[in-house]
């Protein structure tokens, strides 16, 4: 099934019946394996979509598969591979941990291969599954659907906002589980207002606002062409002239300390500023969040 894609959305669309358009003509292909983060602020039609790729919605227009299984027509089998923890978690608030993990691994075709691993990961152990779930942390409740969704360890796996709640630590072993899983040939697709979750971990992003797809890019791409700011620290007076590349800002001289931006790959500028010995060069790391700011501003014109 390698050349059938994990997510295919095609001319997707939904409106509410208010004549605005949550979703409108999305076309989007997630191949197997992949890694990709779905971007775009509130109400830009993020959760809209992943509801319709699930059959929780009914799009207005358009399809959407996964692994080929249309969910218009055939929607438990789409489902029967895929681990899905939405944004606003519910459970049953009376039972306990472990009842509602095991509840929900009975309703699943494939067996909870991961559960033990991603309850030591995630530090749920027996005492903490032995309470009832409405004496549970909303951090508690968020690393239970997450069990819930990866125990099975399903080919698919799509996450609506799913460090919400967790703890910076949680948070990490939460991104090594997802790449683990995805070099491991399961494809990860979610959403996050957490862009350096999206960095670290992603292949490619989607961005969405106003219910339309704004692009699809390689991450990697995305870090080419960010702006970053350079520091560097010289034992001499330097000229800036000499280590000039396309794509540097206007250098600013402080002493034998030089400032600068410059977008685009660093690696000829490093090339000419290493022949030159400096004594200490500084490059901010670039962010994602500076990229899709000014995204939504070009658009936006």
């Amino acid at each position: 099934m390698g050349d059938v894609a994990a997510i295919r959305a095609q001319g997707l669309g939904k409106s509410y019946g208010s004549g605005a358009m949550a979703l409108e003509g999305v076309d989007l292909e997630v191949a197997q394996g992949e890694r990709i983060g779905f971007l775009g602020p509130n109400g830009a039609g993020k959760t809209t979509f992943i509801r319709c790729a699930l059959g929780i919605l009914r799009p207005t227009e358009g399809s959407v598969a996964i692994l080929g299984h249309d969910l218009a027509t055939d929607r438990m089998a789409a489902l029967a591979q895929v681990g899905y923890v939405p944004g606003d978690l519910g459970m049953i608030r009376a039972v306990s941990g472990r009842r509602m993990l095991d509840a929900l691994a009975r309703l699943h075709p494939r067996p909870p291969v991961l559960q033990q691993r991603l309850l030591d990961a995630l530090e749920l152990d027996g005492a903490a599954l032995a309470k009832r779930i409405r004496d549970y942390s909303t951090g508690m409740r968020q690393k239970l659907g997450l069990v819930a969704a990866l125990q099975h360890d399903p080919p698919v796996i799509i996450l609506d906002e799913p460090s919400s709640g967790l703890d910076p630590v949680m948070q990490a072993r939460l991104l090594e589980m997802l790449d683990e899983r995805a070099r491991e040939g399961r494809t990860v697709f979610f959403s996050s207002h957490v862009l350096g979750e999206v960095d670290e971990l992603c292949d490619r992003v989607a961005m969405v606002r106003g219910g339309r797809l704004l692009l699809v890019r390689d991450v990697d791409e995305l870090r080419r062409a960010r702006v970053r700011t350079v520091e560097v620290l010289f034992d001499r007076d330097v000229d800036p002239s000499v280590y000039a590349v396309d794509g540097m800002g206007e250098v600013r001289v402080e002493g034998h300390v030089h400032h600068f931006t410059v977008s685009g790959d660093p690696g000829a500028l490093l090339s000419r500023i290493g022949a030159l010995s400096p004594r200490d060069i500084t490059i901010e790391a670039a962010r994602l969040e500076d990229v899709f700011r000014a995204l939504y501003l070009e658009d936006a014109d």
